[in-house]
């Protein structure tokens, strides 16, 4: 069984908790064991807009907690795994490990430059792999017709992910999707931001973003949106129906939709249609 240390980041425990349910369904399910770390803060996504350095520190305190206990990190949010990726792609160099570690000696840290992170899309691609989904779907979902939405830092910084999948072109989590037995559709706007990130600067901007996509899906006749970011999740939740992948993948795999998935009514309505 492949061990991974939990990144659960700050708005899914709060506002979407039912990512960390599937999560923990789907993992359990196919052999990855999650390990809980207590200590684990902020990413520093955020921390970013006002001191690099100090985002940077707060990404190393978390993944010197994870090396710390032998493992590597497996993320849910998109920004998070971005912002804990380019970390420890910084952090190779030894000046800047070095700089970091004078802070981080201060709680009894420090990071040695080996701990790896991994969306858990990423895990579920490469531990589990299409094709093991596909033989273990309980009830696969032949002719279900979904939109993949990437999110913006999945495959971001692109340095960071060489050789996984090309961020203005991705194709692990469309693979993903067909392996439950669904249909990923292409559309034209499949790469446009959600606009969570444009919120707090520019409402206006950010609603402009979510209908364009929402106007673009409504002509390809599809069941749902299907996404891998629980902010991606709050923009368009309500628009349409939106299914984290957890969640379609545990359909598939035979889980409960609300005690196993936590899937809210417009999500439940994806099974009616």
């Amino acid at each position: 069984m492949k061990r991974y240390a939990l990144f659960l980041g700050c708005t899914t425990p709060v506002k979407v908790p039912q990512y960390e349910l599937a999560s923990r369904w789907v993992c359990n399910r196919l052999g990855i064991e999650l390990v809980d770390i207590e200590e684990f803060g902020c990413c520093g996504s955020n921390q970013r807009n006002l001191s690099v350095g100090t985002a940077l520190i707060m990404a190393a305190m978390n993944l010197a907690l994870a090396e710390d206990r032998g493992l590597e990190i497996l993320t849910l949010c998109a920004a998070c795994t971005g912002t804990l990726a380019e970390a420890a792609e910084t952090l190779r160099d030894d000046s800047a490990r070095e700089r970091v570690n004078e802070k981080l000696k201060d709680v009894g840290l420090a990071y040695r430059g080996t701990t790896g992170v991994k969306h858990l899309s990423r895990v579920l691609y490469e531990d589990v792999g299409a094709e093991r989904i596909m033989s273990e779907a309980k009830e696969p979902l032949a002719g279900v017709r979904v939109a993949p939405h990437y999110g913006c830092h999945y495959l971001r910084p692109r340095s960071a992910f060489a050789g996984f999948d090309e961020p203005d072109n991705p194709r692990t989590l469309h693979r993903l999707i067909a392996a439950t037995g669904a249909e990923p559709v292409d559309y034209r706007t499949a790469g446009l931001c959600c606009g969570g990130k444009v919120s707090p600067v520019s409402a206006d901007l950010s609603r402009q973003l979510v209908r364009k996509k929402i106007e673009d899906l409504a002509g390809e006749a599809v069941r749902a949106m299907v996404l891998q970011c629980q902010t991606c999740y709050l923009m368009y939740n309500g628009q349409m129906p939106v299914l984290l992948y957890p969640q379609l993948l545990g359909l598939a795999l035979g889980a409960r939709p609300a005690e196993d998935l936590g899937m809210e009514d417009g999500a439940r309505a994806f099974l009616r249609a």
